[in-house]
């Protein structure tokens, strides 16, 4: 047997020194990658925007101080459409295909029961339904610096095929293409290192994206309850679904106040939230008995916070978290 110098093992090192420092440089690598794809999905949206908006110059359109921009809101909507499902959805196929990672792993759709369905969705709508308040404290801490403490809105009006546009915009697409990227992409790939990690990492990354104080609590505590219902049912289904069913209160609660007043919608919240958090706590004790919460794979031989390290501590991260800081000053500073 040749002993290097300095000891038994090469370089000097025992073994797990070796594959400690090839998992930090994979989780790094992995990282980097998940985080780039987020970042061109965002300058995708703006790019493609910036595209629509010369080509409808060209074609004779103006902009305009009006909320539209001068462009027909119908067409306003579509734009955003096809805007927001191809600027996140393309980096996401392209980052499974540039890996060579199958969609079924990447989009995990395992059969589950609906029962367990119900129950899970349940326990991750109530979960996200709490979440408002740390983001309502967050919004009251805005305020007491003399800052706004409500979210930017889309322009709106009370045609009815700009109302369903304006649905499909809050409650369709991103159920779909934000599942794909977040619960897809980031919380698959960085699966092998621990699911809790995962769940952790994507959401982070997940309330990084949305750019704003506000939400960036908010989808934090979403993005842990969605991550989880996909690690214990292995389908991205009930994350789908929990996207669905938070973004519809959301209109439901908008709509309300649009057309009843803010009592009214105060009211519809009072109701909701009450319903959804007693049939989640129902839910989750029902879980509970059965054996189905608090399990999965550790995974990696590296402590977590080792793993966040890696996992925050590459140029992909460090820009996306620059944008999310960045654009959450701008947020702040417009509202």
């Amino acid at each position: 047997m040749v002993v290097s110098p300095g000891g038994p093992y090469r370089n000097g090192y025992p073994p797990y020194y070796a594959v400690a420092y090839e998992e930090h440089r994979r989780i790094r690598g992995t990282a980097n990658g998940v985080c780039w794809t987020v970042l061109i999905g965002i300058l995708l949206m703006f790019a493609l925007s910036d595209v629509c908006m010369g080509y409808l110059r060209i074609a004779g359109y103006r902009p305009s101080p009006d909320a539209f921009g001068g462009i027909p809101p119908v067409l306003y909507y579509l734009l955003v459409s096809v805007e927001y499902s191809v600027g996140l959805a393309l980096p996401a196929f392209l980052y499974f295909a540039f890996r060579r990672m199958p969609l079924a792993e990447g989009l995990p759709f395992r059969k589950t029961g609906a029962a367990d369905v119900v129950l899970f969705v349940s326990f991750g709508c109530m979960v996200c339904m709490l979440a408002n308040y740390p983001a309502n404290l967050v919004s009251a801490i805005q305020e007491s610096f003399g800052f706004g403490g409500s979210l930017p809105e889309m322009p709106l009006n009370d045609d009815p095929r700009v109302l369903v546009l304006y649905a499909v915009n809050v409650v369709v697409i991103p159920p779909l293409v934000e599942e794909i990227l977040f619960r897809g992409v980031a919380l698959q790939s960085l699966r092998k290192y621990g699911d809790g990690f995962a769940v952790l990492v994507s959401a982070v990354l997940f309330g990084l994206y949305h750019g704003n104080f506000i939400q960036m609590v908010f989808a934090f505590l979403c993005g842990l309850a969605m991550g989880f219902v996909v690690i214990r049912t292995g389908s991205l289904l009930p994350s789908i679904l929990v996207h669905f069913v938070n973004n519809s209160i959301s209109l439901a609660i908008e709509m309300v106040s649009r057309y009843s007043g803010q009592a009214a919608a105060n009211e519809t919240n009072n109701i909701l939230s009450v319903a959804v958090i007693a049939l989640g706590a129902v839910s989750t004790a029902v879980l509970a008995a059965r054996g189905k919460l608090f399990a999965g794979r550790r995974g990696s031989v590296l402590p977590l916070s080792s793993r966040m390290r890696a996992a925050f501590g590459n140029p992909g991260a460090v820009f996306l978290a620059l944008y999310a800081f960045g654009s959450s000053l701008y947020t702040l500073y417009r509202s």
